[in-house]
């Protein structure tokens, strides 16, 4: 096995000659701490041959890093179940090429992921389940060993780190920010998700009821490294708020957007050169990355000309933790 930063890239390392199926507790052990450190939260194996079971297996194995596994709560619009993989999603437009594929309840031609058609705007950038009690660690993703199932052309993953895009900052503002916190709104997350799919089922009052939304601080410290990132969703946020007033702050989503085309190097949201990393997906890639200090994005692709499918998998959350709060007119922390 060897592990190695990827090259001309701003965070990232990927493992060579391991096969997850055989890979033992020490060897994923390590593949994660190099991802905490040299890897600023991305981690990559390559070259993986797995069913959808040995990706069930696969995600068991780093669950232990990463809280634990989380079982799908599927809501409208994502992918049917897959027969002994609970933790297991279908994302992308895909079609299934026989009736009952990955043993599906579907149909040959029948769409059997969640699609999301993707833009470049800031608001494609985004951390997952920032609206849950309890934010996802991480997430997971895998390429299967499946034909013309890669767009040739668009259809990357980006990310770029919150880490480096807080370190960036003056230190005047990053003590200004930590007094901030942002809330977020799953039903704004689906209700985009619906104007750009016309098609997609719609998510019902009850359903949005059911997901209150969640007040998070705008800067949040890692339980593993320390490290202090941004926690910003520019999908998904209703507004941002005082941490200890809970007033509403002028212009806050102006604000998020701000930071968020800080983040990734661009206004519009596409993703400025040093800054952010674009994985061109590979039959047999599986990655992982920290949800807690990378925001990731979907790029556009031609999906008329070319069929997308990956496997998705989560990992369990956790409450997102704060800097403590800077007396009044003082630098001392309570």
């Amino acid at each position: 096995m060897e592990i190695r930063q990827l090259l001309d890239a701003p965070l990232g390392v990927e493992v060579i000659g391991l096969d997850l199926q055989a890979a033992g507790a020490e060897e994923i052990a390590a593949a994660v701490h190099a991802m905490h450190r040299a890897g600023k939260g991305l981690l990559i194996f390559r070259a993986q041959h797995l069913t959808p079971r040995d990706v069930e297996a696969a995600s068991a194995k780093l669950a232990p890093h990463f809280v634990g596994q989380l079982p799908y709560q599927r809501w409208a619009g994502q992918s049917k179940p897959i027969p002994g993989c609970p933790h297991l999603a279908l994302l992308g437009n895909y079609r299934a090429r026989v009736d009952g594929e990955f043993g599906m309840d579907v149909r040959a031609g029948e769409v059997i992921g969640e699609f999301k058609p993707a833009r470049n705007t800031i608001e494609e950038w985004h951390t997952d389940g920032s609206f849950l009690p309890d934010p996802k660690v991480a997430i997971g993703l895998y390429a299967p060993q499946v034909d013309d199932a890669l767009p040739l052309e668009g259809g990357e993953t980006r990310f770029a780190s919150a880490t480096a895009a807080f370190e960036s900052l003056p230190e005047t503002e990053q003590a200004r920010l930590q007094g901030l916190a942002s809330v977020h709104s799953w039903e704004l997350f689906m209700r985009l998700n619906e104007s750009r799919d016309p098609s997609r089922p719609k998510v019902t009052a009850e359903q949005i009821a059911a997901k209150p939304e969640q007040t998070w601080p705008l800067v949040r410290v890692h339980p593993v490294t320390g490290a202090k990132s941004l926690y910003i969703n520019p999908k998904n946020t209703r507004k941002v708020v005082d941490r200890r007033t809970g007033a509403e702050v002028a212009d806050g989503l102006a604000l998020v957007r701000s930071l968020g085309a800080a983040a990734v190097g661009e206004a519009d949201g596409s993703g400025g050169d040093g800054l952010v990393y674009r994985h061109k997906w590979q039959r047999g890639d599986f990655v992982v990355w920290d949800n807690r200090v990378l925001l990731h994005a979907a790029s556009p692709f031609d999906a008329e000309r070319y069929q997308r499918l990956l496997f998705r998998m989560e990992f369990l959350g956790e409450p997102v933790v704060g800097s403590p709060l800077l007396e009044p007119d003082s630098r001392s922390v309570e």
